[in-house]
C-alpha cells in the first residue's frame, strides 16, 4: 500500500475516518478508501464486514451529494470543487454514458475507476435518480464486500495480485453488460 502520512491522521480514527473517506471520496477527495480499510482488514479487525458496510454507506450517501452537486451546480460548481484538470475525466465519462447509459455507474462503481467523476457527471447528465442509486449501491456495496471477503480469505497474498484480480473479476461483467445492452435489455 501507498505510504500518506496525512491517512496517519485519518487511521487513528478508526471506523469514522474511514466513513469520512468514503463518504468524501465520491464527491471530491481524491484518495480512494481502499488505502484505509484494506490495511485495517490486513491488520486483523475484528469485523471486515462492518468496514465493507460502512465504507458502502459512506460512499453512496457522498454519491447522492454529488449528484446532486453535479445536477443543481453543473460544471461551474464542480469546476469550483475539484479543479479544472477534471475536464478531461469529464470529457470521456460523458462519452462513456453515451455509450452505455446508466449502467456506466455500476462499472465505475465496481471498478478502482475514481468514483467522483461518475458521480459528478451522472447529475450534470441528469441520469435518472433511482436508477444512479440502485447502481451506486449495488457496485459499491458489490466492490468493499468482495474486497472484504478476498482480503478475509487470501489475506496478504491477494494485495499482491489486487489489480490483476481486479480486472479479472471486471471483464466479465463488462462483457455481460455490453451483450444486454446491444440487445437492449438494460
Amino acid at each position: 500500500m501507498i505510504d500518506l502520512p496525512f491517512l496517519d491522521v485519518i487511521k487513528e480514527s478508526g471506523e469514522m475516518g474511514l466513513f469520512l473517506v468514503a463518504l468524501t471520496e465520491s464527491i471530491f477527495f481524491p484518495i480512494p478508501p481502499d488505502f484505509l480499510y484494506i490495511p485495517m482488514i490486513l491488520g486483523g479487525h475484528e469485523h471486515p464486514y462492518l468496514l465493507a458496510m460502512l465504507a458502502s454507506i459512506a460512499s453512496v450517501i457522498g454519491a447522492i451529494i454529488a449528484y446532486g452537486i453535479g445536477f443543481w451546480g453543473g460544471r461551474p460548481l464542480v469546476y469550483k470543487l475539484s479543479n479544472k484538470s477534471i475536464e478531461k475525466y469529464l470529457v470521456q465519462v460523458e462519452d462513456f454514458f453515451a455509450k452505455y447509459g446508466s449502467v456506466s455507474i455500476l462499472l465505475a462503481a465496481f471498478t478502482p475507476i475514481p468514483f467522483k467523476v461518475f458521480t459528478l457527471s451522472s447529475g450534470m447528465a441528469k441520469m435518472p435518480f433511482k436508477r444512479f442509486i440502485l447502481f451506486s449501491i449495488l457496485g459499491r456495496a458489490g466492490r468493499f464486500y468482495l474486497v472484504s471477503f478476498l482480503l478475509v480469505k487470501f489475506g496478504e497474498s491477494l494485495m499482491q495480485n489486487f489489480f490483476k484480480f481486479s480486472l479479472l473479476l471486471t471483464i466479465p461483467v463488462i462483457i455481460y453488460i455490453f451483450l444486454k445492452k446491444k440487445n437492449n435489455q438494460l
